[in-house]
């Protein structure tokens, strides 16, 4: 029996299952994010400096560096850490139309919009961090209905499922983490998605023969100018896209990449930090050399 739990708190703007998909170690019991404080746990008897070390090269690959000024750690007593765990989570509301809850919270009877399962597991995508929020916010406002849509590392699925359940035709989630891709298939059957949403172990390359209507990306600063070069081929004639992941030291690069694509970003929207832009072609059906 565990003699107590070992919890490290970080108070920035992190996305807990984004967090325990980096840590290589496999011995943190869980992770969850409540009011802008992400909580990480492990068993008093198995932490170390090596568990340590790992939680810091997750936090700096997700570009946080001064650790020690957001971190907090302390041991806690053996308690029933699950029951715990499932009290400290709560639905959530993203945008004007979705809301998140996870499966042992009941439905709100007089929410009329779209909801969505989601237990926070090891897979971007619980819809705390903000770049999610963004392109959620984003997808209301540009799906009117039938549109095929490419969400490009697609973590739990959840932009995916936002935006069949807002009235795309269909959907598909790309991602090149299996772990992340095991959990949006299990969040898929959870609510209950058929034909209508796939889920396939992909990069942008992988897909570049197909054309889209929508496409979300939510991807690092290192991938987007990547991207970029790929979009014309991915978007149909008169298609759009959202990309999110980037903050304002990036936005320079990227609308540079952008550029020289063919693209435009019309619209940069911000929260906590972290930007998303909204492009599409300077020309319709341009497509790169």
């Amino acid at each position: 029996m565990s003699s107590g739990f070992i919890e490290v708190t970080i108070r920035c703007g992190l996305d807990s299952g984004e967090l325990l998909a980096r840590l290589g170690d496999g011995e943190a019991l869980g992770s969850w994010e409540k009011d802008g404080v992400v909580y990480v746990y492990w068993p008093q008897e198995k932490w170390s400096d090596l568990l340590f070390n790992d939680l810091k090269r997750a936090l700096v690959s997700m570009q946080i560096n001064d650790h020690e000024a957001y971190m907090t750690i302390r041991a806690i007593p053996d308690q029933d850490w699950n029951a715990a765990w499932a009290a400290s989570l709560h639905p959530i509301r993203i945008g004007r139309r979705l809301r998140i809850r996870q499966s042992w919270n009941p439905q709100d009877s007089a929410f009329d919009g779209v909801e969505l399962i989601i237990d926070p597991k090891r897979a971007f995508g619980t819809g705390h961090h903000a770049t999610t929020q963004l392109l959620v916010e984003w997808l209301e406002k540009v799906i009117r209905g039938g549109e095929r849509v490419l969400d490009i590392g697609t973590g739990s699925g959840i932009l995916a499922m936002a935006a069949v359940r807002l009235g795309a035709a269909s959907a598909l989630g790309i991602d090149t983490d299996p772990v992340a891709l095991e959990c949006a298939k299990e969040y898929a059957e959870m609510n209950g998605f058929g034909v209508e949403l796939e889920l396939r172990m992909a990069s942008f390359e992988d897909v570049n023969q197909e054309k889209f209507h929508v496409i979300v990306a939510n991807l690092d600063n290192k991938t987007l100018p990547l991207l970029s070069a790929h979009l014309p081929d991915l978007l149909d004639v008169g298609g759009k896209a959202c990309l999110s992941g980037l903050q304002q030291e990036d936005h320079e690069e990227v609308v540079r990449f952008l550029s020289q694509a063919g693209m435009r970003a019309n619209t940069c929207t911000e929260r906590n930090g972290w930007l998303a832009l909204d492009v599409q072609a300077v020309v319709s059906g341009y497509s790169k050399l």
